[in-house]
């Protein structure tokens, strides 16, 4: 934890008698499955790889369906920035390769399909578009994307798909300047796209307008007996202008 400060918790939301939960530990940096494949893994397609995980994972209890769905990827390949290279923003499905995010997304939608009990490939594409772009899913570009984790967070907050439970583990008012993607733009894909780093700037800016609590990492060891199989931990970072890594 050397570039950490502090940990944001998050459940799910409370749905007919069942609570939807997801597992994220943003120090994986593999991921991989345990199951033995009829063909190499990178030769099946995403929808052969996502029927063979529902159906391996369907059955179970729901707090631990989604976890059970991360597991099976152990060791899978970390790959940074899965979500670039293509010129028009599109939904990119993965499940071969992950970066933290992808991960976290792609477990999500899978346990959501479970959760509203339509576990078609394209109910779960549907949940992972929602899940990665702003306005309940809707893609118009780059800047439609949800970049930053806590922004991430509070948006699925606000459409009722997570819950916050860190102010009542004792999390505390957080306060920091966003602004990493503006103040790096020349590592992101369109630097000289000066439209575009202007509606990012805006997005910073309604960022740093929203409140969000932390719980400081003196506080872990006293609150640690709480967390469950399923919960969404976010760690932040010490870096200037960024959140979480």
């Amino acid at each position: 934890m050397c570039n950490t400060n502090f940990i944001q918790k998050f459940k799910s939301f409370k749905s007919t008698n069942v609570t939807f939960k997801t597992f994220y530990l943003l120090l994986i940096v593999t991921l991989s499955s345990n199951f033995i494949n009829s063909k190499p893994y990178f030769q099946e397609t995403d929808e052969e790889i996502y029927d063979r995980k529902i159906q391996n994972a369907k059955g179970v209890a729901l707090d631990d369906f989604t976890l059970n769905i991360a597991k099976s990827f152990l060791n899978r390949p970390y790959k940074a920035r899965t979500l670039e290279g293509n010129q028009n923003e599109k939904l990119v499905v993965n499940l071969r390769e992950f970066d933290c995010s992808t991960f976290v997304e792609s477990c999500i939608a899978m346990g959501l399909t479970y959760r509203k009990d339509d576990i078609s490939f394209d109910k779960y594409q549907k949940y992972l578009q929602r899940l990665r772009y702003y306005k309940n899913g809707k893609i118009k570009g780059f800047e439609s994307r949800i970049n930053y984790f806590s922004d991430w967070l509070y948006v699925h907050e606000e459409d009722g798909l997570l819950v916050n439970v860190t102010p009542s583990m004792g999390g505390i008012e957080w306060k920091k300047n966003i602004n990493f993607m503006s103040t790096h733009w020349n590592k992101y894909p369109f630097p000289k796209d000066m439209e575009l780093l202007g509606k990012i700037v805006k997005i910073e800016e309604r960022i740093n307008n929203q409140s969000y609590t932390y719980v400081p990492k003196s506080k872990i060891k006293s609150i640690e007996n709480q967390f469950m199989n399923g919960d969404i931990i976010g760690i932040t970072t010490n870096i200037d202008g960024l959140d979480v890594t």
